[in-house]
């Protein structure tokens, strides 16, 4: 079998660019797209905590915001189930809900950032991600960068994203294989 002088072969036999040993020891390409991703996350909570997002006020004027029609300055999403849920359950909270998701942004940055519990958060992401695709579906909002986000994230966990230059490594050198099937690093 011919391959790339660069490419590592994996444990099935397939060349694999920037693949370790295995397919569970992570590689170069994935960390750097956890490291993105985690960075990406943490702009865009600066920035909303700049905007007063992580408020009830804050929150309920996106909200709005997020369903009004182009013509009135809004985005006009579409999607009227998931209007309907954002009205019914996450409005009526938004004081509390407004405090989680700023601490919920923080922490799904940072860990990723720092590549601790990356398959678990990198499953938060994705669940994250895809809310706010359907949050946008039918707007102004192009929504397929959260289609290339939620994509981004499912590469970190399939790929062990933080077991190259991050903590992960090392709790898979202390505590061996992640419980719960791998799901947390």
């Amino acid at each position: 079998m011919t391959t790339h002088p660069n490419a590592a072969v994996t444990s099935t036999g397939a060349p694999g660019f920037g693949a370790g040993r295995d397919e569970q020891s992570g590689s170069v390409p994935v960390a750097l797209l956890r490291i993105t991703l985690g960075v990406i996350l943490l702009a865009t909570w600066y920035d909303n905590l700049n905007d007063d997002l992580y408020t009830a006020d804050g929150l309920k004027g996106f909200l709005t915001w997020l369903y009004t029609s182009p013509e009135e300055g809004g985005n006009g999403s579409s999607l009227g189930f998931y209007e309907s849920f954002l009205d019914s359950v996450i409005a009526p909270a938004a004081g509390p809900y407004a405090t989680f998701q700023l601490i919920f942004e923080l922490a799904l940055g940072i860990a990723l950032v720092l590549g601790v519990l990356t398959r678990f958060f990198s499953l938060a992401a994705i669940a994250f991600f895809f809310s706010i695709f359907l949050g946008y579906f039918g707007g102004e909002e192009w929504i397929w960068t959260y289609v290339l986000l939620i994509m981004a994230a499912v590469t970190v966990f399939g790929g062990y994203g933080g077991r190259t230059w991050g903590i992960d490594r090392a709790l898979t050198s202390s505590l061996g294989p992640s419980p719960f099937g791998n799901i947390l690093w």
